[in-house]
């Protein structure tokens, strides 16, 4: 009692000093509540019950093999949603945090571990954040009214490869001509919430377009501080600590707390109907939600 008293004061104050401070700090309030709330969460606590690894090297792929075949001794139908994601209850959940947490950072170049552990690290309540803020402006309350896909067929490439050089939509076609699509979410339990993370994950090349940032190490990282600022994900704010990984020369090229702060004052690109800016020019874009190249 005496602990959650405790936290539940210190998410007050916090809250009470961000009124105080300029509107750009009150528009991520969120972030502030993520490290609060993270200190007294059962979700946290489920993986200290799945974490009985001494030796994570060893024992990660046996309970990996055996999670996957406990999934085997059960229907699948009442494995899965309607829409193939899977379902998980809460210690599920903190097993796969855990196992994937370790994969990513083990393997980073398997796509599937960076997948997975982004949606199993976006807790309930930061992704709700991230819907009350689409609900706040009319284009976001419209995408989540009309759940508008962003893949290799929509927006139409051929038209978007008509489009002047400049603008978002060419960009973007030259951008995404390699037809590599993002993974639908599996994760993720609220069907509403899984939709605004799958927006999240689809709108990722917009953020390289318009922060100019390249598809390389070097270039991912800046983007992945940019969007811990603008979204509060943690996996975007984890993502960062590759940084560590980059020589002294790339180091010195890679401005990881200004993308952060760049991030943080830019408009939230969750809320931007983006489907309805492929014509716009890109640095009129830049200039209307204060984003820095």
């Amino acid at each position: 009692k005496s602990k959650t008293t405790t936290t539940t004061t210190t998410m007050m104050m916090l809250r009470a000093q961000s009124r105080k401070l300029p509107n750009v700090f009150q528009k991520r309030t969120f972030i502030i509540s993520t490290l609060a709330a993270l200190s007294n969460s059962s979700y946290l606590k489920n993986i200290q019950m799945a974490d009985e690894m001494e030796d994570i090297h060893h024992k990660l792929p046996s309970k990996l093999d055996e999670f996957i075949q406990s999934q085997k001794n059960q229907p699948v139908e009442d494995r899965k949603f309607p829409d193939d994601r899977i379902k998980l209850n809460p210690f599920e959940r903190s097993a796969l945090f855990l196992i994937s947490g370790v994969s990513a950072f083990l393997h980073p170049e398997v796509g599937r571990n960076i997948n997975n552990f982004g949606e199993v690290s976006s807790f309930e309540f930061i992704l709700r954040d991230l819907r009350d803020a689409m609900l706040s402006t009319e284009s976001g309350r419209k995408i989540l009214k009309e759940r508008p896909l962003m893949n290799s067929s929509t927006p139409d490439p051929k038209w978007l490869e008509t489009l002047p050089e400049n603008t978002l939509g060419y960009q973007y076609f030259k951008f995404t001509q390699d037809g590599d699509e993002r993974a639908p979410v599996k994760l993720i339990q609220d069907e509403e919430l899984a939709y605004v993370f799958l927006r999240y994950r689809q709108i990722h090349d917009i953020v390289h377009i318009l922060t100019k940032s390249k598809i390389d190490l070097a270039g991912e990282l800046p983007v992945k501080a940019f969007e811990f600022g603008n979204t509060g994900l943690p996996m975007t704010g984890l993502a960062c600590f590759a940084y560590f990984k980059l020589s002294p020369k790339r180091k010195a090229k890679t401005h990881m707390v200004e993308s952060f702060l760049n991030g943080l004052q830019a408009t939230p690109f969750i809320t931007i109907r983006w489907e309805d800016w492929m014509e716009k020019d890109v640095d009129w874009i830049r200039k209307e939600l204060k984003v820095l190249p």
